[in-house]
């Protein structure tokens, strides 16, 4: 396993609100998360600084703990490390004026025991390439509105792009003092996963982040996928992890 990662404040944004952790522990053992805030400013830089250091810290403590556990009682870990830091960020935002209606998206990997548990809330999205490189396959769904009315069958898949309210999330780290969320085990033994805030998918399409798989050396990845979204463009912060499993 090894990964490549990068942070981008982009072309149009003032400051970066997207955050990442990404950490090796042993060959069992392995964290990645990237958090995209929002709610202004200041607020959803935040917001998901705040997601990234409470998983972190909340991981490494426990740590010993779940390299004894079994597969049940570490999606229960993970699923009540996201509504606590969801619980985190909520206290704040209605505590203090200046952090009201922050939240921010979230997509977390974990590795324990040599599997690999995923978990997503909002549009940071997680994919899988093949080990051939020949497909793409988005493995995370879009907590959104327009992914709602294609899922009831209101809209068809081409007019997703072209929504006007394409970006309006129906689910955020936050916002409210529960959130619903699925752990699942990642059925895949070799290839490549992609973490990524929606800087990256609204200026490069699947097709486009594939080709880059294909054709740019592992290390340098990250550093070529942030710039491709900032030569289309770089109308947001972009964040992205890529990890060789």
């Amino acid at each position: 396993m090894r990964y490549t990662a990068r942070t981008d404040v982009g072309l149009k944004r003032e400051n970066n609100e997207d955050n990442l952790y990404a950490r090796i522990y042993d060959e069992n053992t392995a964290l990645f998360v990237v958090a995209d805030g929002l709610g202004g400013y200041s607020s959803g830089e935040v917001a998901s600084k705040v997601a990234v250091n409470n998983i972190r810290d909340n991981f490494e403590v426990n740590l010993d703990t779940l390299k004894k556990s079994d597969e049940h009682d570490v999606k229960q870990f993970f699923k009540q490390l996201i509504q606590v830091t969801n619980e985190k960020i909520y206290s704040m935002q209605m505590a203090n004026p200046k952090y009201k209606g922050m939240g921010t998206t979230i997509v977390l990997v974990g590795k324990i025991n040599g599997n690999i548990y995923y978990e997503s809330v909002g549009d940071s999205r997680l994919y899988y390439i093949d080990e051939i490189k020949q497909d793409i396959e988005q493995i995370t769904e879009d907590d959104t509105y327009v992914n709602e009315l294609l899922r009831k069958k209101l809209i068809k898949k081409s007019e997703v792009d072209t929504h006007p309210q394409k970006h309006m999330l129906t689910k955020a780290l936050g916002i409210f003092n529960k959130v619903d969320l699925q752990v699942d085990i990642l059925l895949k033994n070799k290839g490549y996963l992609i973490l990524c805030s929606d800087g990256l998918t609204n200026m490069l399409t699947n097709e486009d982040i594939l080709q880059t798989v294909i054709n740019t050396e592992f290390s340098s990845l990250a550093d070529t996928l942030v710039d491709k979204a900032n030569r289309n463009g770089g109308t947001d912060n972009t964040t992205v992890i890529v990890v060789e499993i």
